[in-house]
Formats: structure tokens, C-alpha cells, sequence
């Protein structure tokens, strides 16, 4: 099986499976995690967008010094990071010492650690031939749903915990736990990455983009801000915080929203790779992501919980068929030795906005009113996706250009 995938892709579908799952139950309660600490949702935000700006300038750095230091060495030192932050949290409870570490760590991301996520994303695109490329991606992505789905379930074991008697502090500390060993089970699927992870098609460590590249990653950079500005709007954990608070909905019940979530967004992964092959992978991107643009705006207006749900959920079947494409088509466009030095630049207007986006929608949430971020996010969203089609429609990758 994935015969066509080279070793060290296998090794990060791997690491994939394991980094969506813990980042994901994480992320669900790290808010709510937040507030039995005494801070207000405007303060949470402030700590996400910490996270943010400390995971913008590690992924800066991680786009600079890959060539020097190697791109595996990088990784464990990521990897490492996520260790500590987990063993601390799981150890004290100072909350000053608790949001330093959040914030150096990115704690509370759905995502993961931005800057390891990038030079993974850069050797995949070297695993395999061009064609098969966005297919990786998508399987990346849709290993990352279902994990994503079964760390969203594994969040009611807070529940469970409780329900044995520990304390709601110590289940909370036994979580992070899982997370920090979990985090060191990753640090040693890297140390097993060989040499082909490293840069290729490159005599210098100096890697300079040219003219063409330049330009796509100026259009791309104004564009994907807008993009994750929006995103920013309604992290997960901010998401399960306004479940929390507007429906009175237990760990257990956000748990299953966001597990069913993340299994309909598998599905949607896979079918963007068979879409682009027909319609382009700018095509999928688009007719994908703006329908469910419009219905994040209307999520929080609905009357009651259940309908909320039908349009979160049928959302998730829409709204992720632009990750794998996004992915593939950002490295299809540059030369493969500039894709790191690319990845990370454009990266970081991208991790700006994403860090911004949690504090003005903590403000908006305590306020203007709980349900607003995702009227913003919706629209903003929106005029992302028009401007994305009119701007790259006819800028092909080589597998679209026959």
C-alpha cells in the first residue's frame, strides 16, 4: 500500500495521524481550560493570539535555517517543544508559568505546531511524482479528519475521569499528559526521517525566489490573510467555547459535534483529490469553499441548536476540499528548491492574521455579542474565495497545463 509514496512520507502520514489527534482534543477544551484558570474570553484570546505570533516566528525561522541546520533536526526540536509544554501543564498550575508556555508552544491550535506542519508539507511534495501529488495531500489531510474526529470523541474522557472521582484540575492535567507522550512518540517517527527529507535540486544554502515566484507569493499572501483572517474568527477552541456557553453543552456532547465534524471533512478531502483532476485545482478550491463561506455566517442565527448543527456539519463537507488542493497547487507553482523559502514566507502574513483573529473575536464575543465572529469570519471569507478565482485562474501547475 502507497507503493508510489517515498519512506518519509510514510513516516509523516504517520506523524500526521498522531499530531491531529492530540492537537484536537486539546484544542476543544484548552479555552474552556483557560477560563477555570480565572481568564476572561477576551484574555483567552489574547493568550491564542500569543500562540499565534510565537508559531509565525518559528516558522520564519524554520524557512531560513532549514538549509543550514537540516530540515529532521528542526522537526525533533519542534517536536520537543510540544513535549515540555504538555509535561507542564500536566505537572503545574501556576497560570502565569501555564500561558508563557501556551503561548511559546501554540497551545490550543487545531492545527498543530504551524512551523513543523510547513517543512512537512514541503517534503511530502518531494515523496511522490508531481501527478500524484494533490492525491498525498489529500490523504495527509484525510488521515488528519479521522484522527481529528477520534481526538474530538477523546475528549470525553474528561467526563470519565470526573466521573471516577478526580478533580476537574487532574483530568484536565492526566489530558495533557496523554499529549505531552503522544508529542514524544512523534519526536521519535522524526529521528527515523533519512536524507531525502532534506532540500533538493540545491548545490547553495541560499535559496533566492525569482521574479515569477516573488509575485505569486505577494497575490497569495494578501489573499490566504483574508482567508485565515476569517478562519481566525472561529478557531476551534473558540468554537467550543460559544457551544459551551450559548447551549450549556457538556465536553462530551462539543466532543461528538467536532468528531462528526472531522468525518465529514475526511470525506471531503478525498473528493477534492478526484475533483481537481476534472475541474483544476483552483476550480475545486473555490466552488468548494464559497458555499460554506456563506453558511458560516449564518451558523449562530439559527433558532435553536439543532439547526446550528445542520449547517456546522453540512459545512464541514465543504469547507476543508480546499486544504489538499491549496497545499498542492501553492508547491505545484514554484520550483522545488524554492518551495520551503516560499512556504514559509508566505506563511507568515498568513500567521498575522491568523494570530489577530482570536483577540478581536475573544473582544467581539465579550462585547458586541457571542455569536458575532462568525458573521465577520463568514463574510471575509467570501471575498476571499471571489478574488482567489479572478486572480489564479489561469495560472496552471505543470499536471494542468497538457
Amino acid at each position: 500500500m502507497f507503493s508510489w509514496v517515498h519512506r518519509n512520507g510514510k513516516i509523516l502520514l504517520a506523524v500526521r495521524l498522531i499530531q491531529a489527534f492530540s492537537a484536537s482534543y486539546v484544542s476543544i477544551f484548552f479555552a474552556i481550560y483557560l477560563k477555570t484558570l480565572g481568564l476572561s474570553i477576551s484574555q483567552i484570546g489574547l493568550v491564542l493570539t500569543g500562540g499565534l505570533i510565537s508559531s509565525t516566528l518559528f516558522n520564519l525561522a524554520a524557512g531560513y535555517l532549514e538549509a543550514r541546520l537540516g530540515r529532521r533536526k528542526i522537526l525533533i526540536f519542534f517536536g520537543f517543544i510540544s513535549v515540555i509544554a504538555g509535561t507542564i501543564f500536566a505537572v503545574f498550575s501556576n497560570t502565569a508559568l501555564l500561558i508563557a508556555v501556551a503561548i511559546v508552544a501554540s497551545m490550543g491550535y487545531a492545527g498543530g505546531f504551524g512551523a513543523a506542519q510547513m517543512l512537512e508539507r514541503v517534503i511530502l511534495a518531494q515523496s511522490c511524482e508531481d501527478y500524484r501529488r494533490t492525491e498525498l495531500y489529500a490523504i495527509r489531510s484525510t488521515i488528519g479528519s479521522v484522527s481529528t474526529a477520534a481526538g474530538s470523541l477523546f475528549t470525553g474522557l474528561l467526563v470519565v475521569l470526573v466521573s471516577w472521582g478526580l478533580s476537574e484540575g487532574s483530568a484536565y492535567k492526566v489530558m495533557f499528559g496523554v499529549f505531552a507522550g503522544l508529542n514524544l512518540v512523534m519526536v521519535l517517527l522524526y529521528l527515523l526521517l533519512d536524507e531525502e527529507a532534506e532540500i533538493k535540486l540545491e548545490e547553495s544554502k541560499q535559496v533566492s525566489l525569482c521574479p515569477e515566484t516573488k509575485r505569486y507569493l505577494i497575490l497569495l499572501s494578501i489573499l490566504f490573510s483574508m482567508d485565515t483572517l476569517g478562519g481566525a474568527f472561529i478557531t476551534q477552541s473558540l468554537v467550543a467555547y460559544w457551544f459551551f456557553e450559548r447551549f450549556g453543552l457538556a465536553m462530551d456532547k462539543i466532543g461528538l459535534i467536532f468528531s462528526v465534524s472531522s468525518l465529514l471533512s475526511a470525506v471531503s478531502f478525498m473528493t477534492a483529490a478526484r475533483v481537481s483532476k476534472r475541474i483544476g485545482l483552483i476550480n475545486t478550491m473555490v466552488y468548494s469553499h464559497l458555499p460554506s463561506s456563506i453558511s458560516l455566517a449564518a451558523i449562530p442565527y439559527m433558532p435553536n441548536l439543532w439547526t446550528s448543527l445542520v449547517i456546522y456539519l453540512g459545512r464541514s463537507l465543504l469547507s476543508m476540499m480546499d486544504v489538499p488542493t491549496r497545499d498542492s497547487y501553492t508547491m505545484a507553482i514554484v520550483k522545488p528548491e524554492e518551495r520551503a523559502r516560499f512556504q514559509s514566507l508566505l506563511n507568515i502574513p498568513r500567521s498575522v492574521t491568523l494570530a489577530i483573529g482570536p483577540s478581536l473575536a475573544g473582544y467581539m464575543m465579550q462585547f458586541i455579542g457571542l455569536s458575532t465572529p462568525f458573521l465577520f469570519g463568514g463574510i471575509i471569507k467570501t471575498i476571499y474565495d471571489v478574488s482567489l478565482w479572478y486572480t489564479f485562474k489561469d495560472i496552471k501547475p505543470p499536471e494542468e497545463k497538457n
